[in-house]
């Protein structure tokens, strides 16, 4: 390399530091886990999710929503997860959980009608109606739009906009209205949608579980 060519490459090393530090580069028989280490690190997006089309992220840990295009940050906000909370009535329980994993959008859902159901009466305190009753029928409650991910879940608005950014839901994902109608417009019937956890909580091991039972 002639002593120009030197000086240029050098020169390029110092004003573009941050193009070098994400290029990629080959991996080799004694380096462990390269292949993780060369995977550059997104906020709020899962390295399991795609990098092209639109893709819908959820971290519960955070309670954070991002919806991305093509592995580039298109708009985040706050969110309500689950709260992990279980109502138990007689002979009937209920876990409010949000599921993990890759969910897709099933249906759009414009001005949702929530069919209050019979978790929502006890909750309550109310006697729970009949199935066909029209007092489980409650417009607005959901907002303008829901996106369908299936076994009862939706991402949906809500008029509790307390709830942001902490675990209180019943399972659903809510989001803000502005959120809401981005996420809504961007997402197609068959929209990846990612719900994970950015810090997940350490599963205690059996000794030290039965040492906080007996605290």
């Amino acid at each position: 390399m002639s002593v120009k060519r030197a000086l240029v490459f050098a020169i390029s090393l110092l004003v573009t530091p941050q193009l070098f530090a994400q290029t990629k580069q080959p991996c080799r028989w004694y380096q462990l886990r390269c292949s993780e280490q060369n995977e550059l690190a997104i906020e709020g997006l899962p390295p399991e999710a795609p990098r092209s089309g639109t893709v819908i992220t959820i971290d519960v840990s955070t309670n954070h929503a991002y919806l991305f295009q093509d592995g580039q940050l298109v708009r985040a906000s706050k969110a309500a997860t689950g709260s992990e909370k279980t109502l138990v009535k007689g002979d009937d329980m209920w876990v409010f959980h949000t599921p993990r994993g890759h969910l897709k959008v099933l249906r759009k859902i414009d001005d949702p009608v929530w069919r209050k159901p019979d978790w929502a009466f006890i909750e309550a305190g109310e006697r729970v109606p009949p199935r066909d009753s029209p007092k489980r029928y409650i417009k607005g409650k959901l907002g303008k739009y829901a996106l369908d991910l299936g076994d009862g879940i939706l991402i949906h608005g809500t008029d509790d906009l307390d709830s942001f950014g902490r675990s209180v839901s019943h399972g659903c994902i809510r989001l803000p209205e502005q959120m809401l109608e981005t996420v809504y417009n961007a997402a197609r019937v068959g929209t990846d949608v990612y719900i994970f956890e950015s810090q997940p909580v350490p599963t205690p091991r059996t000794g030290e579980a039965q040492a906080e039972a007996q605290q």
